[in-house]
């Protein structure tokens, strides 16, 4: 029996706490793994919700454990002799050189990243440790949909939905202006925003300012906005009815929306070159993948201050390009096998089965 301590801040509610919780879960799915969760937080707040299988885990007193991985900031790392230490990490931009974060990834025996452009970003930074790429996987999504919330305005249009933070990075400007250079008010076709700032006001401030700023009309179609946090089940009710998931983003390390999307067979565009790997085989028969450029990172004001600067680079989408996609989107028919496959790639089963093997190389 491999024995895990399994240190992460799984209860925080954030994208990478959501991540260190599923890789909980996957392990645990493992025959022949024993894991044992240790709660840390990065969150200001009294009380956490934690998944009632990890709950039961916590009870899991290492006896003796043989693989310590720490989900935290790398700056949080403590080596360990008495353990093979891995450093579970993710990164969106082209390196993080000025957080020092490098120093401490190497006092560790291997490093996790979950895609492939993270690997290169560690590389990169000066990582000389062993790197290892590990996807995240998801939660089964409940297959009883039609109880949850539904948005009325979605019903009977072709619907592009994003969810995301309304950060910088997210690049939400991009999408706007790409849905009303493409689509004129009269068409049957949304754009669904879900974004977690609670101030829906401002959110509908910045896309109305985005849209004075195009000047191709003097009134544009309405977007579905939903902010703040919802209910597990509506919000997959919600997106069940969306019809191409769209990511702008600059940079991704995954995005579990867009694998949420994918598990309920929509399929997805985003832009091409960031950590969303896993939807590489849908862009051959789907038009997926927007063209994109490096550009220096900037106005990433809501990261730790040396992280994401204008020193490292991320992806500037072509928003011409990706105006271009979502047209073809409308019209494309077939990609539910493709998806499906897709999708399968980031069960907790498939994840888990791939953590067991990383580890089994070690």
């Amino acid at each position: 029996m491999m024995e895990i301590l399994y240190i992460g801040h799984y209860k925080d509610g954030t994208g990478w706490g959501n991540a260190a919780k599923n890789n909980i879960l996957a392990l645990n799915t493992v025959e022949g793994v024993r894991v044992c969760p240790v709660a840390i937080t990065y969150e200001n707040k009294d009380h956490y919700e934690c998944h009632p299988v990890i709950r039961v885990l916590e009870n899991n007193k290492p006896k003796k454990a043989d693989v310590v991985i720490q989900h935290t900031l790398p700056n949080n790392y403590v080596y360990n002799g008495r353990y093979y230490n891995i450093g579970c990490f993710t990164t969106e931009s082209s390196n993080f050189v000025k957080t020092g974060w490098q120093h401490h990834m190497n006092m560790m025996d291997e490093i996790w990243v979950p895609t492939e452009q993270a690997r290169q970003s560690c590389i990169q930074s000066g990582v000389k440790t062993k790197i290892s790429v590990v996807p995240y996987g998801i939660e089964p999504i409940p297959s009883d949909l039609q109880s949850g919330e539904k948005v009325r305005q979605l019903c009977d249009n072709f619907t592009f939905g994003f969810v995301g933070e309304f950060i910088e990075r997210k690049n939400v400007k991009a999408l706007i202006k790409a849905f009303h250079m493409t689509f004129d008010p009269d068409e049957a076709v949304n754009l669904f925003i879900k974004t977690s700032k609670a101030d829906i006001d401002s959110v509908n401030k910045y896309i109305q300012h985005v849209k004075n700023g195009m000047k191709i009309r003097k009134a544009y179609k309405e977007e579905v906005v939903v902010a703040g946090m919802m209910p597990k089940k509506d919000y997959y009710s919600v997106l069940n009815q969306v019809d191409c998931f769209v990511m702008p983003s600059r940079g991704e390390s995954p995005c579990i929306p867009a694998m949420e999307a994918l598990s309920l067979g929509i399929p997805v565009i985003r832009t091409s070159g960031i950590g969303m790997d896993y939807t590489e085989k849908l862009n051959t028969v789907y038009p997926s993948h927007v063209d994109s450029y490096d550009v220096p990172c900037f106005g990433a004001v809501d990261t730790l201050p040396d992280l994401d600067t204008s020193s490292s680079t991320w992806k500037e989408i072509d928003v011409l390009d990706l105006g271009r996609k979502m047209r073809s989107a409308v019209e494309w028919k077939e990609v539910k096998e493709t998806i499906d496959e897709i999708a399968q790639s980031f069960t907790l089963e498939s994840v888990g089965i791939k953590m067991k093997e990383v580890l089994d190389a070690r």
